[in-house]
Protein backbone atom coordinates (compact mmCIF):
# COMPACT_ATOMS: atom_id res chain seq x y z
CA UNK A 1 0.00 0.00 0.00
CA UNK A 2 3.13 2.49 0.44
CA UNK A 3 4.35 1.69 -2.34
CA UNK A 4 1.51 2.39 -4.07
CA UNK A 5 1.25 5.93 -2.25
CA UNK A 6 4.93 6.90 -2.66
CA UNK A 7 4.10 5.36 -6.80
CA UNK A 8 1.46 7.88 -6.71
CA UNK A 9 3.30 11.71 -5.20
CA UNK A 10 6.29 10.49 -7.32
CA UNK A 11 3.93 10.88 -10.27
CA UNK A 12 1.94 14.31 -9.41
CA UNK A 13 5.74 15.42 -8.72
CA UNK A 14 6.14 14.61 -12.17
CA UNK A 15 3.24 16.31 -13.26
CA UNK A 16 4.06 19.59 -11.51
CA UNK A 17 7.28 19.45 -12.57
CA UNK A 18 6.29 19.39 -16.28
CA UNK A 19 3.81 22.17 -15.62
CA UNK A 20 6.22 24.55 -14.51
CA UNK A 21 8.81 23.35 -17.20
CA UNK A 22 6.15 24.58 -19.92
CA UNK A 23 5.54 27.31 -18.05
CA UNK A 24 8.82 28.41 -18.12
CA UNK A 25 9.89 28.17 -21.87
CA UNK A 26 6.35 30.03 -22.58
CA UNK A 27 7.02 32.93 -20.55
CA UNK A 28 10.74 32.43 -21.86
CA UNK A 29 9.26 32.32 -25.71
CA UNK A 30 7.56 35.81 -24.75
CA UNK A 31 10.45 37.20 -23.46
CA UNK A 32 12.65 36.62 -26.20
CA UNK A 33 9.56 37.72 -28.78
CA UNK A 34 9.03 40.83 -26.57
CA UNK A 35 12.74 41.29 -26.78
CA UNK A 36 13.12 41.02 -30.55
CA UNK A 37 10.70 43.11 -31.64
CA UNK A 38 12.09 45.56 -29.59
CA UNK A 39 14.33 47.09 -32.60
CA UNK A 40 11.75 46.99 -35.46
CA UNK A 41 10.47 50.17 -36.37
CA UNK A 42 6.80 50.92 -38.29
CA UNK A 43 6.91 53.24 -40.73
CA UNK A 44 4.88 54.22 -43.69
CA UNK A 45 5.45 53.57 -47.33
CA UNK A 46 7.26 55.73 -48.75
CA UNK A 47 10.12 54.33 -45.88
CA UNK A 48 10.48 51.81 -48.01
CA UNK A 49 11.12 52.17 -50.99
CA UNK A 50 11.20 48.59 -52.62
CA UNK A 51 7.51 47.90 -51.44
CA UNK A 52 4.54 48.67 -54.09
CA UNK A 53 2.33 50.96 -52.96
CA UNK A 54 -1.22 49.52 -52.87
CA UNK A 55 -3.82 50.45 -55.69
CA UNK A 56 -7.55 50.49 -55.01
CA UNK A 57 -9.35 47.91 -57.73
CA UNK A 58 -12.16 49.70 -59.10
CA UNK A 59 -15.03 47.03 -59.37
CA UNK A 60 -17.80 48.13 -61.70
CA UNK A 61 -21.28 46.84 -61.10
CA UNK A 62 -22.26 43.75 -62.81
CA UNK A 63 -25.28 44.19 -65.67
CA UNK A 64 -28.75 43.67 -64.52
CA UNK A 65 -31.13 41.50 -67.09
CA UNK A 66 -34.31 41.38 -66.51
CA UNK A 67 -36.79 40.10 -68.54
CA UNK A 68 -40.00 42.07 -69.61
CA UNK A 69 -42.86 40.94 -71.88
CA UNK A 70 -46.42 42.24 -72.74
CA UNK A 71 -49.33 40.56 -72.17
CA UNK A 72 -50.28 40.14 -75.80
CA UNK A 73 -46.60 38.46 -76.04
CA UNK A 74 -45.71 34.63 -75.37
CA UNK A 75 -41.83 35.65 -75.43
CA UNK A 76 -39.80 37.40 -72.63
CA UNK A 77 -37.66 40.44 -73.75
CA UNK A 78 -34.40 40.74 -72.29
CA UNK A 79 -33.42 44.24 -70.82
CA UNK A 80 -29.66 44.56 -69.65
CA UNK A 81 -29.45 47.00 -67.32
CA UNK A 82 -25.55 48.39 -67.06
CA UNK A 83 -27.08 51.17 -64.64
CA UNK A 84 -29.37 50.53 -62.34
CA UNK A 85 -31.29 54.36 -62.58
CA UNK A 86 -34.70 55.35 -64.04
CA UNK A 87 -32.80 57.28 -67.02
CA UNK A 88 -31.05 54.33 -68.04
CA UNK A 89 -34.18 51.92 -68.24
CA UNK A 90 -36.51 54.70 -70.14
CA UNK A 91 -33.21 54.33 -73.17
CA UNK A 92 -33.23 50.39 -72.69
CA UNK A 93 -37.27 50.02 -73.09
CA UNK A 94 -37.04 52.89 -75.51
CA UNK A 95 -34.45 50.93 -78.07
CA UNK A 96 -36.45 47.60 -77.17
CA UNK A 97 -39.90 48.85 -78.31
CA UNK A 98 -38.78 51.25 -80.27
CA UNK A 99 -40.35 54.41 -79.14
CA UNK A 100 -38.59 58.05 -79.03
CA UNK A 101 -36.26 58.21 -75.90
CA UNK A 102 -37.81 61.63 -75.15
CA UNK A 103 -41.74 60.73 -75.24
CA UNK A 104 -41.26 57.99 -72.63
CA UNK A 105 -41.78 59.94 -69.39
CA UNK A 106 -43.31 58.07 -66.84
CA UNK A 107 -42.82 54.85 -65.44
CA UNK A 108 -45.06 52.88 -62.85
CA UNK A 109 -45.36 49.97 -61.19
CA UNK A 110 -48.50 47.97 -60.17
CA UNK A 111 -48.14 45.56 -57.59
CA UNK A 112 -49.82 42.01 -57.01
CA UNK A 113 -52.78 43.74 -54.88
CA UNK A 114 -53.38 46.59 -57.49
CA UNK A 115 -51.74 49.54 -56.39
CA UNK A 116 -50.45 51.74 -58.99
CA UNK A 117 -47.10 53.13 -58.09
CA UNK A 118 -44.59 56.27 -59.29
CA UNK A 119 -41.63 54.66 -60.00
CA UNK A 120 -37.89 56.44 -59.09
CA UNK A 121 -34.29 55.73 -59.44
CA UNK A 122 -34.86 53.73 -55.43
CA UNK A 123 -36.80 51.01 -56.66
CA UNK A 124 -34.87 50.31 -60.05
CA UNK A 125 -31.62 49.70 -57.87
CA UNK A 126 -33.87 46.88 -56.10
CA UNK A 127 -34.05 45.17 -59.11
CA UNK A 128 -32.13 41.69 -58.88
CA UNK A 129 -30.82 39.75 -61.71
CA UNK A 130 -33.40 37.90 -64.46
CA UNK A 131 -36.23 39.30 -62.28
CA UNK A 132 -39.31 38.97 -64.75
CA UNK A 133 -42.19 41.67 -65.40
CA UNK A 134 -45.06 42.24 -67.56
CA UNK A 135 -44.84 45.41 -69.29
CA UNK A 136 -47.66 47.37 -70.09
CA UNK A 137 -46.50 50.67 -72.88
CA UNK A 138 -49.62 52.89 -73.39
CA UNK A 139 -49.31 56.81 -74.80
CA UNK A 140 -51.05 59.81 -73.45
CA UNK A 141 -52.61 61.74 -76.38
CA UNK A 142 -53.34 64.92 -74.08
CA UNK A 143 -49.43 65.23 -72.91
CA UNK A 144 -47.75 63.42 -76.06
CA UNK A 145 -45.89 60.70 -73.92
CA UNK A 146 -46.00 57.09 -73.36
CA UNK A 147 -46.22 55.48 -69.60
CA UNK A 148 -44.50 52.58 -69.35
CA UNK A 149 -46.33 50.07 -66.34
CA UNK A 150 -44.35 47.39 -64.75
CA UNK A 151 -47.12 44.32 -63.31
CA UNK A 152 -45.26 42.20 -60.75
Amino acid sequence: MTIGLNLLNEMSNLTVRKERETKRTISQALTAANEGAQHLTIGAASDHPNRPNKVARIQRPRPVTIYVKKSDEKIYNALCLAKLSLEHLKEEVAAKYSLPKNMVAKFYKRTKRGLLIHMDDRMVEQFEDEDDFNIEISFQNKEGIFEVTFVY
